[in-house]
């Protein structure tokens, strides 16, 4: 006799599945990559479009993620901020139907990849600080 009062139940839902909850296609559907650029310049983030479906790269150069980092919008009208959710979102719809991309990123993940970039000696942190004063510091 097990001393766990709902093994019955737990037995049951195992075997049940996550239904739709489950499977390649949500993983596939839910799941955003991140990599260094090819040319090392900045974040590609590869994912799926939510209406067509098909394989998108958005690029996030080392500047943008710098001023997302900090909490701000980079003035060339790429980003928007979503204050519901706390994250920055591209402007630019999916290349192939035109559908809004739904990818929100972060000022927490632009640093962990602006970590990244320093671990992988494609940027320094010489040259974030840099950026940062000469582009986000108040003029005097």
């Amino acid at each position: 006799m097990s001393n766990d009062d709902f093994a019955d139940v737990r037995e049951m839902v195992n075997g049940l599945g996550a239904g739709i909850l489950e499977g390649e296609g949500v993983e596939h559907h839910n799941k955003v990559k991140t990599k260094l650029s090819a040319d090392g310049t900045g974040f590609d983030y590869q994912l799926r479009c939510d209406h067509c479906g098909r394989s998108l790269v958005v690029s996030v150069p080392w500047s943008e993620l710098i001023i997302m980092g900090q909490g701000m919008l980079p003035p060339n009208n790429e980003w928007k901020h979503d204050a519901r959710n706390g994250c920055f979102v591209p402007q630019q719809g999916c290349s192939h139907c035109g559908d809004v991309i739904r990818l929100g990123i972060t000022p927490d993940e632009c640093n962990r990849n602006l970590s990244a970039g320093i671990a992988a000696r494609k940027i320094s942190r010489e040259q974030i600080q840099r950026y940062i004063q000469q582009n986000l510091a108040p003029q005097r």
